[in-house]
């Protein structure tokens, strides 16, 4: 006990000073080294304080008292005071135990006197007294009244009071991370409702507390940058306001900088992004359909796929563009459609069929746009046929070439309304196959003495001249003779060249070995 003090006028309960123990006692046999062994501990200074109070209380207290009150410790967490009988300092004397057993009892008392001892240095590193003062100071005062009890050789009755100090600072710390807990979230609350001066309390007492607090620590620098975040987040707003939106989005992030929660900065920084999209999109839709109404479909659907870039979920966009792109469709269709039609009329019949086909390309269903593709495709065909034959007319003279000549010309025959094209290609055929087939007169010369022969018209014998007729295209004629060497000559009978003569004869004689 460090000290006990009373009123001089009766009835008053004196107050116990708390006193910090730093060590525990003694575990000599005899209690007056113990007494030492803690006085010690407390230092010169109590000691002469405690001695000076006791003899002041022996001197003028005890004699006005017969029975003075006990000394009353704060106690809480259901820790009980401590009774009068039990503290009165004229308390009978304890009862004889057993020197082993008090020693057991008395080793036992200094093990929960350093335990509790523990606990008070730790809950003091703790700044335990700007949470729990007063759960503390009863611990402490249930720590001086086992130790009074030590001293007097109660040892059971210090077990008791040691047991409750020991629970209470047990109790005690168990609380400490509920407190903290609760303060950081305090914290943030206030950082939400824009205190910044209440949530840098708080963090800085979660702080006293435990120092390395991570989430206080954060807490602190988003306290201590909060006006200035506000400052910017109120700037912001008033841009907003004013339809600034570049500004306010870069007063919106300049907050985010110094605090990247900065209270509802990034839902503002979403919204007034949002803002900016919506006008850019509406922007350019608007754009789109002015192009359109001018049937500008290629500037109309530009506008319309940026804008359904911006807003890929719009359905507005999407439908525009839709409406758009058939539109375009429609007329690349009709502008196949128109070519191909424009290229059947000048009988130019590839270049139709290409058209046909490019516009089936666009419309699979397109009705009649396949048919008249076949179409323009067998006259692209009839035309190529036709254009061979007459530009080739010599091989008419072929007999396979003449039939499929005579075939190609039925179905030119065939076709009903010809076109000036096609009725100019039939004349040159028919004019081509009568040419090619009507003879022409060929003269052939000879010796009398060489044996000639004419392809494809059979041999001709000896002779010295032979008119023959012909029709027209490439032949051979061929001279042979004993002892000379055999004569070939190729020739063309056309009607450009009338009444050709053509010599045979084998002149060359031939050399034989001796």
């Amino acid at each position: 006990m460090s000290g006990e003090k009373h009123d001089e006028s009766p009835g008053v309960e004196p107050k116990i000073l708390p006193v910090q123990f730093t060590g525990s006692p003694d575990t000599h046999d005899e209690p007056e080294t113990d007494v030492a062994s803690t006085f010690k501990r407390v230092g010169i200074v109590a000691v002469s304080i405690v001695l000076f109070f006791i003899v002041l209380s022996v001197i003028f207290v005890l004699p006005r008292h017969l029975q003075p009150s006990p000394p009353v410790a704060k106690i809480t967490n259901n820790a009980s005071p401590p009774s009068t009988a039990e503290n009165d300092l004229t308390a009978p004397p304890p009862p004889t135990i057993e020197p082993a057993e008090a020693g057991e009892l008395r080793h036992a008392n200094q093990i929960q006197l350093e335990q509790a001892l523990v606990l008070v240095e730790q809950l003091e590193s703790r700044n335990v007294g700007a949470w729990a003062s007063e759960d503390f100071e009863a611990a402490q005062a249930e720590i001086e009244i086992g130790e009074k009890s030590y001293r007097e050789q109660r040892y059971n009755h210090a077990k008791k009071f040691y047991t409750a100090a020991i629970k209470t600072l047990e109790a005690t710390i168990a609380r400490e991370d509920r407190v903290i807990a609760d303060a950081v979230d305090d914290g943030f609350l206030h950082i939400e409702s824009r205190n910044s001066t209440a949530a840098e309390k708080a963090f800085k007492f979660v702080l006293s507390i435990d120092p390395d607090n991570q989430e206080a620590t954060k807490g602190l620098a988003r306290a201590q940058t909060l006006d200035q975040v506000l400052a910017l987040i109120n700037e912001a707003e008033g841009f907003e306001a004013l339809g600034d939106l570049g500004a306010a989005l870069t007063r919106y992030r300049d907050a985010i900088a110094l605090d990247n929660q900065a209270p509802g900065a990034s839902s503002a920084i979403a919204r007034v992004k949002e803002i900016q999209l919506d006008t850019e999109f509406r922007r350019i839709m608007s754009k789109g359909f002015a192009a359109y109404d001018a049937k500008k479909d290629k500037e109309a659907k530009a506008a319309f796929e940026r804008a359904k870039k911006l807003k890929p979920h719009a359905a507005e966009a999407a439908e525009v563009l839709t409406l758009v792109e058939n539109r375009i469709l429609a007329n690349q269709i009709s502008q196949r459609l128109s070519a191909a039609i424009s290229f059947e009329q000048k009988e130019k019949w590839a270049e139709s069929a290409e058209q046909y086909r490019a516009a089936v390309s666009l419309d699979s269903d397109l009705d009649g746009a396949v048919t008249s593709a076949r179409r323009a495709e067998r006259r692209a065909k009839l035309d190529r046929q036709l254009n061979s034959m007459i530009g080739r007319p010599h091989r008419l003279s072929t007999e396979a070439v003449y039939k499929e000549a005579q075939s190609v010309l039925g179905r030119a025959r065939s076709i009903a309304a010809a076109g000036p094209r096609l009725t100019r290609q039939i004349e040159a055929l028919d004019r081509a196959i009568v040419i090619a087939r009507t003879p022409i007169a060929v003269t052939l010369l000879s010796d009398n003495a060489t044996e000639v022969t004419l392809y494809k018209v059979g041999p001709l014998g000896h002779f010295e001249q032979h008119s023959i007729a012909i029709i027209p295209g490439r032949y051979v004629v061929v001279g042979r003779r004993d002892g000379f060497q055999d004569v070939r000559v190729e020739f063309d009978v056309s009607p450009e060249y009338q009444d050709a003569m053509i010599t045979v004869r084998c002149e060359q004689k031939l050399a034989f070995g001796s």
